[in-house]
């Protein structure tokens, strides 16, 4: 018998690769992770790799009142996004991304813009999935989430949702200072290199979990066409109280 959540989940990420968003509404492991936002009383969402505001949507569908924070540093995404929010008083769409550092960078934009990242792009992703070459660059603003909470002057508990394209290591390192007030994440994380640089799951796994994290779930990602081989995974961590 075909499993349907899962057939799902790899047809909506074929599509998210060319470039087409649709998920279905809260599967059990996202009913888990809202339940426990609910129960930890975590305000705060911030929703690293906006793109045009697909996750924030899902989210605020799900049942999260509380406040998002998306950060998108494309231009003509964080166009659709600051659209996407003027209905919500309670999100707010910043035209930057998040990282190691404070200051200017260049982003690569891939044809399909949801692959667009920092780093570049790996020949194997480009040959399993043509849509995601660079066609152009943008230079854009990086900030530290450190030093965004810092300037917005919070205090609340956050959710952490990064999907950044093989940047999350350096995102997460930019929240050194305020790692305290992280409650969950949630991470777009590659068992094989497709960006240049990136950190793997593995390390990525050891990493958060020694900052105190469980890993409460993972949802099978990206997998490569030809192969069946499994590329990217979405796994939930959650602080261990």
């Amino acid at each position: 018998m075909v499993n349907k959540a899962q057939l799902f989940s790899s047809m909506n990420r074929v599509f998210h690769w060319a470039g087409i968003d649709f998920r279905r509404f809260p599967t059990r492991d996202q009913r888990v992770l809202l339940q426990y936002l609910k129960d930890n009383h975590v305000t705060d969402c911030f929703d690293v790799g906006a793109n045009t505001g697909q996750y924030a949507k899902i989210l605020r569908a799900s049942g999260f009142q509380g406040n998002i924070f998306s950060f998108e540093p494309q231009s003509a995404a964080f166009e659709k996004l600051s659209r996407s929010a003027r209905s919500d008083a309670r999100w707010y769409p910043y035209h930057m991304a998040l990282g190691h550092t404070d200051g200017a960078s260049v982003i690569n934009i891939s044809k399909n813009s949801v692959s667009s990242s920092l780093l570049d792009i790996n020949e194997f992703l480009i040959r399993a999935v043509p849509e995601t070459a660079h066609i152009s660059q943008e230079t854009i603003t990086v900030k530290r989430l450190d030093t965004f909470v810092r300037e917005i002057r919070s205090t609340n508990r956050l959710f952490l949702k990064i999907d950044a394209q093989g940047f999350e290591s350096n995102i997460l390192e930019g929240a050194a200072g305020c790692f305290q007030q992280i409650y969950a994440l949630q991470l777009e994380l590659s068992c094989v290199s497709l960006y240049n640089g990136e950190k793997l799951f593995d390390e990525m796994k050891q990493f958060v979990e020694a900052k105190g994290f469980y890993l409460s779930s993972i949802e099978s990602g990206f997998i490569e066409p030809k192969s069946g081989r499994l590329l990217q995974v979405d796994a939930i961590f959650i602080k261990a109280l």
